[in-house]
């Protein structure tokens, strides 16, 4: 008897699936003109960039007041330091190497400690001038001009009668004195709503200003061009 053939028990292997050849993308052309152009850009920005730095980042010594200096005083080697800052372009302070062309002149502006120096701040006109008195006025908002007053501008100086009956009827038929005055140095009051003014006034008309001024009796007015 004759017995059957056995079978394998190992299966044959799988057959593998065809594998898909991947497409080549097809190559950009390089244009020569397009990549100067990027670099032209790049090289730019960096030279802006690198010219921002350097003007911000860039430092010199300017002329700085270290003590009080009154309007139409001497400035003295003493009053001036130097700093080293970084300054706005639209500020022209004196460079720390003028010093010498600063000292022997004239403060136009009172000049407070930390003030960096500017040569509208100085004159060489000594204030007040020959043959002038300079006086001080307090002056409330209702006496000056709206327009803000400045250093160096010419005001007429108006003397206001008094305040009693009789003398207000004296001065209805007279013309109000004027006297023509400079202005030296503006700075806010104490109080607020007060400015004072330094100005100059012909040496004659000094005592007069000064005594009106005492008893709020002057009053601001705004000459043509100043």
């Amino acid at each position: 008897m004759t017995s059957a053939p056995m079978k394998s028990s190992r299966s044959a292997p799988p057959v593998a699936a065809p594998y898909a050849v991947p497409r080549v993308a097809p190559q950009r052309r390089w244009r020569p003109a397009l990549v100067w152009l990027a670099v032209a850009l790049v090289a730019a920005g960096g030279l802006i960039a690198a010219a921002v730095l350097r003007k911000v980042g860039t430092t010199a010594e300017y002329l700085a007041v270290n003590s009080t200096v009154e309007v139409g005083s001497t400035i003295d080697r003493s009053d001036l330091s130097t700093v080293r800052i970084t300054v706005d372009p639209a500020l022209k302070p004196i460079r720390a190497g003028a010093a010498d062309e600063v000292v022997g002149k004239f403060a136009a502006v009172g000049l407070v400690p930390g003030t960096l120096l500017t040569k509208a701040q100085l004159t060489e006109t000594a204030v007040p001038g020959q043959g002038e008195q300079l006086v001080g006025l307090s002056l409330s908002q209702e006496r000056m001009p709206a327009e803000r007053v400045k250093p160096g501008a010419r005001v007429l100086l108006v003397v206001t009668p008094d305040d009693g009956p009789a003398s207000g009827q004296q001065q209805t038929t007279a013309a109000p004195i004027s006297i023509v005055a400079t202005v030296a140095d503006v700075r806010a009051g104490v109080k607020e709503g007060i400015t004072l003014l330094n100005v100059a006034v012909p040496e004659r008309d000094g005592p007069l200003i000064a005594s009106h001024a005492a008893v709020g009796h002057i009053v601001v007015a705004l000459t043509p061009g100043s």
